[in-house]
Formats: structure tokens, sequence, C-alpha cells
């Protein structure tokens, strides 16, 4: 009898042994706050991955840019040093030029518009277009509306002339701010905080919860709404990641990166209202503008993306939502 128990707890170990030995993590940088819905969505899809492998996948994440700026991520996904990485979706251009598509101003009407496209056929095309390029889209989250803001109001593209504003490092995004009359400086999303507070730069753009959550706005008291882009972020997955993975795995990931989605849209709100309060209660101006002044100077963006052959059908999928 003992030499049966002791033969069942050797078997046992064993396949304990084996389990752990099968048993893979996976990698996920980006460089937001632990408060963002962003961090929040991610920590969802980890817990996601491990009950749908059944802990044969697990998911370590690193936030606030333990592994470098969002640039420096993606191209460790891309090199295969990282095997996934959350970015802002204006970003993912630099990389494949497809995803300019959704970073062309005011092209999503409403973030109801917006949702509406990344839960589509259409999101998950755009999220494979860069194929053979190390790279591959596991799912777009929710990042609001974006809104220029600064140490003084900004109500008319007038008063953008001859600032200089941070953007992602993202042609798209510099393209807008040229037409608007501002100076683009692409900078880090992590080094904001200091470039407003030193005058590197004069202004910046982002949603909401940036402003609040990165402390940029104890440093740019005035947040106009012109929401000139309402772009999503993306979870992108090394192409040598992927291809290393079975395909229950492959559909492991992409169940729960959608699944994760709506827990992160339902979040996104919730604290975007909350942020919003906080920024009013630390004196920050929300300021109404004439959004139309905006549109007309950036409109050449969107002509011309209908213009293009690789973009066109995006665009047209997109407007037809």
């Amino acid at each position: 009898m003992r030499k049966t128990l002791l033969t069942l707890s050797l078997i046992a170990t064993s396949l304990l042994s084996v389990s752990a030995v099968q048993a893979r993590t996976l990698t996920l940088g980006h460089a937001m706050s632990l408060d963002s819905a962003a961090h929040k969505g991610m920590v969802i899809f980890s817990e996601k991955v491990k009950e749908k492998s059944h802990g044969e996948l697990t998911v370590k994440i690193f936030p606030n840019a333990q592994l470098g700026s969002e640039r420096d991520q993606a191209e460790q996904v891309i090199n295969g040093a990282i095997d996934m990485a959350k970015i802002n979706g204006a970003l993912a251009e630099s990389f494949e030029p497809t995803f300019k598509t959704i970073s062309i101003p005011y092209l999503f009407r409403s973030p109801e518009h917006l949702r509406k496209f990344m839960r589509s056929d259409v999101a998950q095309k755009l999220l494979t277009s860069s194929e053979g390029k190390g790279f591959v889209g596991l799912t777009f989250y929710d990042s609001g509306s974006r809104s220029f803001y600064a140490k003084k109001p900004i109500k008319t593209p007038e008063d953008l002339k001859g600032l200089k504003v941070r953007v992602p490092e993202s042609p798209t995004m510099m393209e807008m701010i040229r037409l608007l009359g501002a100076k683009a400086t692409p900078m880090p999303f992590n080094e904001i905080y200091t470039g407003l507070q030193q005058g590197v730069i004069d202004a910046a753009e982002n949603n909401i919860s940036s402003l609040v959550e990165m402390k940029h706005s104890e440093v740019a008291k005035f947040y106009s709404m012109d929401q000139h882009s309402i772009t999503p972020d993306l979870i992108i997955i090394s192409e040598s990641t992927w291809n290393s993975l079975k395909p229950e795995e492959q559909k492991v990931l992409k169940e729960a990166a959608a699944e994760s989605l709506e827990q992160e849209i339902n979040i996104w709100d919730q604290i975007t209202n909350a942020n919003k309060e906080k920024a009013i209660k630390s004196g920050v101006t929300f300021v109404k503008v004439d959004k139309q002044k905006f549109q007309e100077k950036v409109k050449p963006m969107l002509d011309s993306a209908l213009k293009d052959p690789k973009l066109s059908y995006y665009v047209k999928q997109i407007q037809a939502m």
C-alpha cells in the first residue's frame, strides 16, 4: 500500500513538473500608469488568458514604461525581444502605413462610432494588415478623444500658431499639427510633464485621463475640447511569438483580448468621468471650441486618404458605419 501511494505521489509530482515545463509566460509592456483603463483592461486580459489556457499561458505585465518608451517597446516586439506591447494607435503607422487610417483627424464622429469599428470585421482586417512586418494586432482598446492642453486656452487654430506641440512619433499627427499652424514636437509619452514644465513644449494633446493620471494637469491648466482625434490604442504581439503558438493558443489570446476590450470600454467611461472631476477640482478649465474651424484646416488629410488605394477601403468602411 505504501509503495502504491509512493508511486502515485511520484507520478503526480512528475505530471506537475511536466505541466510547469509546458507553461509559458508572455511579456506585455506599456507606458501607462496602474490607474489607467488600459492597464486595468490588460490585467483582465492576463486573467482571461490564464483561465482559458488552464494555466498553460500566462501574461506578465510591465507598466509605467519599465521596458522603455512606447516606440522602444514596439521595436522590441518587432525584434522579438518582448512578446507584446500596448501602444498608441498613431504610433503603429510608423511600422505599417495602413494604421494611418485610425489617426485621420475627425474620421470617427463619436466614441460610439469608434466602438462600432473596434468590434467590426473591418477592425480585425486592419489588425492583421501588418503581417510580414514583425507584428500583428490582437485588439484595439478605447483611449477616448484627444484634445489640446496648454498653459493658455486654445479656442481656434490661430491660437496654435507657432506653438511647439508634443505629438507621438506619427507622421499623420505631425501633418495635422502643421496644417493647424503649430510646430510638431515628437516626444516620448513619459517626458511630456517635464517638457511642459520646462518650456521645451508649449502644449500637448491627449485624452482627459492622460492629462490627470500623468499629472500633466499640474503644468497645463487649460484643456480645449476640440477632440481632433478619436484614435484607439492597440495591443500588438511579436510575429515570431505569434507563429510559435499553437492554433488553440492563438485562439485563447484573441478571445481573451476581445473580451477584455468590452470590459476596458466600461472601465474607460468610469475612469474618464472621474478624472474630469479631478481635473476640475485641481483647477483645470475645460474650454469649448468651434470644432468646425479645426475640421476645415485638417480636411486635406481626409481627402488625401480617400485617394490612397491602401487607405481608402478602410476610410470608406469606417465612414459608412
